[in-house]
């Protein structure tokens, strides 16, 4: 029977994933789940003596952990889109994914150690405020770009369609 069977295709060459997915990307997924990892440890080690859940004291903060994890993983996957597109949304999108990779890392160690959370906070929305402005600096240029290339087809079509002008006579 198994030689009947026909092999996968995604796993006959190198994977495209790789292709559009640069080292640098795959050791931050990495050192990012290694963090979320130890700190969940950590957690878990905390709440076992008190034989609660992290759910029952820290309800705002888990849920938005959640969140922002959800954001990651959602990034992680369009960036990827992205990239095989070769988008120029893909930066941005990548760093989206980069700010809610320290999100939920921060969320998880601000119920570990409040006061050290609350001053990484503090860092991480300097940095993104200061992101978010570059972001939205490139997006206004793509913008631009797009409005002005399709204002120039526009007048191209339009220059097709117009009729010849008769002379005067």
């Amino acid at each position: 029977m198994a030689e009947n069977q026909r092999p996968n295709p995604a796993f006959e060459k190198e994977s495209d994933f790789n292709f559009y997915c640069d080292d640098s990307i795959i050791m931050q997924h990495g050192i990012f789940a290694l963090l979320v990892g130890t700190l969940n440890n950590q957690i878990q080690v905390k709440y076992q003596s008190i034989k609660a859940s992290p759910f029952d004291s820290h309800d705002v903060i888990m849920s938005t952990f959640l969140l922002a994890l959800f954001i990651y993983a959602t990034a992680s996957v369009a960036e990827v889109m992205l990239r095989a597109r070769e988008s120029l949304y893909s930066t941005l999108v990548g760093n989206l994914r980069l700010f809610a990779s320290a999100l939920a890392a921060i969320l998880l160690l601000s119920i570990l150690a409040p006061i050290l959370g609350c001053v990484i906070s503090a860092v991480w929305a300097f940095l993104f405020v200061g992101i978010a402005y570059e972001s939205i600096v490139e997006l206004y240029s793509i913008l631009n770009q797009s409005s002005s290339k399709l204002l120039d087809m526009l007048k191209s079509v339009r220059g097709r369609n117009a009729e010849p002008q008769q002379p005067n006579v």
